[in-house]
């Protein structure tokens, strides 16, 4: 096919001035990643602008012109397409022909045939049981699916659907059949077969168009998903794509839509009709004209040809000249297309009679006339070169004027001005939202870090919980034994006689496990706290690094946390842990007990002594041995677990003791109610000093001191156990470990995030200059691409302003 020299020249400056701009798209899309220049809606429309601009470069390049061949069966679409390319490739018959749609392209004699695979095809049977409702139609496969079960069911659309059963009878439902009728001799494979040469005349091939048995087996043709025609006779159009499709009355719904979308992507449209038997368009010609245009807009109508085929089959010369005026009379009425696009005449003399292609014999018509294809050849190279040409023009320019639109906004929100402090200004507002986010992060996590910790210690009774699993579960506080007696005994006996005075060995037992048990009670609850308290710390100082880093998923986050860990210890090393932090509080509510019970023998006047000294401490501690019976005294001086006295005023002494509790359960910032706790707890001891004075004489009264080895041995053993008792029901809910610990860690936390709450104190100097210097090692990535980001902010200008210059 070829074109005029003011064609190609006109066609030169289009594409140049399509690659210039494409290769500019190409470039901004490229850069876009970088300079989010485009946002997301924009980017879709500049992809689909370069898309189409591709599809016209291609066109324009390689003078692609793309052209379908319509109508009804039996119309001689097929005749009317090997006349047009002057061979006879394409397979021709007086009954239904064309099955599948087959592009024609200029090379060599060879034919592709392009199988369907299994899946491929089912999702097409799949659609077609969709469009008529078939009930779990995405579950149904072409395979299984019984051709009674269907029958029934489109039946029954009659009565209960009978719009969609007319809309459907005689298409769809025999397309159905069709496929359940010949799925054992399908071929689906999803591979290809190749034809070649004298082939491409021969059954074999051509079935695969037309089918087999004169278009009653269709199996063939059904698994075919594209045939493609290379053909050397096709040199008069060598840069055109010709589509024969199946009919326009095509019973198939797959052919219905591969009709229309052909129809749409198509340069040229050629609507065959049987003028000799039926010039008049019917409505499924018009139907589909009309109602479509193409992906630009562009009205199917305004690219349509009109070739009315089989003008010899009239009967007479009058009678193809009333056709003729019918069916150009039909173009105007309905407005399809223009009368100079009207032509008629006879493919099948064109390739008998015109050009020999065909032998016919028995061909001979009744008169002369035009056959009409060189006409309308002609017809379409005037239309390649003009009108289409211009038409593709057209799509060119609404391409271009859409993109100057997207150019505009984005002109409008650009802002040309460069910020030469852009690297600084970038800089300080990376660390500023670092600072920010860093101090918010740490309040919210130490915050919650502190009440996550109430609950734990306070409310959880940790200490108290933790003593006495560990009296019953180790070995601390252990009984004496025989053994240990006789060893006293050896160890004190300085007599000339075999006997040794009971109280010297006595005592001597009892000093040494006074000291021994004094020292393994100290231990114990130093163990306690110090484990406790560096389990506290090592969370304090994850949630401190976590909130600065946000991750420990970081060799860096090592080294944040070291840097941390000296910032924690140099604000809060005053008040931090350490061995002696609870020992006045041990020596407060525990030493008298160890004294008594451990260092004086039961009813020595050392005991005796020993309780007058301190009965006050006794006196408080029996409160919470069992509410001020007395127990505990009674224990403390006879080693008898029984009352003795009415004890205190009950309900004024639980009513401090509520308050007690409550102030520190409830109170948030534990520190600042110590005083007035402290204040109800002398409270607490001067009511316990004004309560019931015991009678020493009458509780003592005829009792004896141990005057065996067997008896020291069960007495020792006894103060043993009623000391572990006491520890456990008094002296460790005396002491309130959990009150204390937690007021520890509050004042800790509380240092911590003063540290940068406050303003102008030391502490938050030692803060400022630790972010300072922690920020940069936080944000490094970030503030290293800065001067990445500087590079896209200038290119993003620099696209600005070609965006701003560029001549479409």
């Amino acid at each position: 096919m070829k074109n005029s020299k003011i064609f190609e020249e006109n066609k030169v400056k289009e594409i140049d001035k399509l690659e210039k701009q494409n290769q500019f798209l190409e470039k901004l899309q490229n850069g876009n990643a970088s300079t989010d220049i485009f946002n997301s809606e924009q980017n879709i429309k500049i992809e689909n602008i370069l898309e189409k601009n591709k599809q016209y470069l291609y066109k324009l390049q390689s003078n692609e012109f793309e052209i379908a061949i319509v109508g009804l069966e039996k119309a001689g679409k097929s005749t009317f397409a090997n006349a047009l390319i002057e061979n006879y490739v394409l397979p021709s018959a007086p009954e239904r022909c064309t099955f599948t749609s087959t592009r024609l392209t200029n090379g060599s004699d060879k034919a592709v045939v392009e199988f369907y695979n299994e899946n491929e095809f089912n999702d097409i049977f799949k659609e077609l049981l969709k469009d008529i409702e078939y009930p779990h139609f995405e579950k149904e496969n072409f395979k299984t699916l019984s051709i009674d079960k269907f029958k029934s069911f489109f039946d029954s659309l009659e009565s209960k659907n009978p719009n969609l059963y007319k809309n459907h009878i005689g298409k769809t439902d025999k397309e159905i059949e069709d496929i359940l009728n010949s799925r054992d001799r399908l071929t689906l494979s999803g591979k290809t077969k190749e034809f070649s040469g004298e082939e491409l005349l021969s059954d074999s091939f051509q079935a695969y168009i037309k089918g087999e048995n004169k278009g009653q087996d269709t199996s063939k043709p059904r698994s075919v998903k594209r045939v493609e025609i290379n053909s050397s006779k096709l040199k008069k159009l060598e840069s055109a794509v010709i589509y024969d499709v199946p009919g326009f009355d095509s019973p198939t719904k797959i052919h219905e839509r591969q009709t229309i979308e052909r129809l749409k992507s198509a340069d040229a449209i050629i609507l065959v009709t049987n003028v000799g038997r039926n010039p008049s368009l019917l409505g499924t010609q018009l139907n589909i004209i009309t109602n479509n245009a193409d992906s630009d807009g562009i009205p199917l109508r305004d690219k349509l040809f009109v070739f009315g085929n089989q003008l010899d089959t009239a009967n007479s010369q009058d009678e193809s000249n009333g056709n003729i005026s019918t069916l150009k009379n039909d173009v105007a009425k309905y407005k399809i297309g223009e009368q100079k696009r009207v032509f008629t005449g006879s493919a099948l003399k064109y390739l008998v009679k015109d050009k020999q292609i065909v032998q016919n014999d028995e061909y001979n018509p009744n008169w002369e006339f035009d056959s009409g294809i060189d006409k309308i050849y002609d017809e379409l190279i005037y239309y390649y070169e003009h009108e289409r040409f211009e038409i593709l023009k057209r799509k060119i320019e609404s391409n271009k004027r859409e993109l100057k639109e997207i150019f505009k906004e984005i002109l409008d929100d650009s802002e040309m001005d460069f910020d030469p402090n852009f690297a600084e200004n970038e800089k300080s507002r990376i660390t500023r939202e670092a600072y920010k986010n860093i101090e918010a992060n740490l309040e919210n996590s130490l915050k919650k870090l502190k009440y996550e910790l109430k609950k734990e210690i306070w409310e959880e009774r940790y200490f108290s919980k933790k003593f006495i699993d560990d009296i019953e579960n180790l070995e601390y506080f252990k009984e004496i034994d025989e053994e240990m007696v006789r060893d006293s005994k050896i160890n004190e006996d300085d007599s000339l006689t075999s006997d040794t005075p009971i109280e010297k060995m006595n005592q001597a037992i009892r000093s040494r496990v006074h000291k021994d048990f004094l020292m393994e009670f100290s231990n114990l609850i130093r163990y306690m706290t110090d484990e406790k308290s560096k389990d506290v710390e090592l969370r304090i100082l994850r949630r401190f690094t976590l909130s600065i880093f946000g991750s420990d998923d970081s060799t860096l986050f090592d080294e944040i946390e070291k840097d941390s860990e000296r910032l924690i210890q140099k604000l809060t090393s005053n008040i931090s842990h350490n061995d002696g932090r609870f020992t006045y509080l041990i020596e407060r509510f525990s030493r008298d007990i160890f004294d008594i019970l451990l260092k004086s023998p039961l009813f020595s006047q050392d005991r005796k002594n020993k309780f007058k000294e301190a009965e006050t401490e006794f006196t408080y501690l029996d409160n919470f041995y069992n509410k001020g019976d007395g127990t505990l005294i009674n224990i403390i001086l006879t080693g008898e677990n029984k009352k003795i006295g009415a004890g205190l005023d009950s309900n004024d002494i639980l009513t401090l003791s509520k308050t007690l509790v409550s102030f520190a359960s409830n109170s948030y910032r534990w520190g600042d109610r110590m005083n007035e706790i402290l204040n109800i707890g002398e409270r607490l001891v001067e009511m316990a000093s004004k309560g019931t004075k015991y009678n020493l004489a009458e509780i003592l009264k005829d009792k004896k001191r141990s005057q065996t080895q067997e008896e020291v041995l069960l007495e020792i053993n006894k103060d043993i156990e009623s000391l572990k008792d006491i520890l456990q029901r008094a002296v460790v809910p005396a002491i309130n470990l959990e009150l204390a610990f937690l007021n520890s860690i509050d004042k800790q936390i509380k240092i911590l995030i003063d540290s940068f709450k406050s303003n102008d104190t030391e502490n938050s100097k030692i803060f400022d200059n630790f972010i300072s210097g922690i920020v940069p090692k936080v944000k490094s990535a970030e503030i290293g691409r800065i001067n990445e980001k500087l590079g896209q902010y200038k290119m993003q200008q620099e696209f600005i302003g070609e965006m701003k210059e560029f001549e479409f």
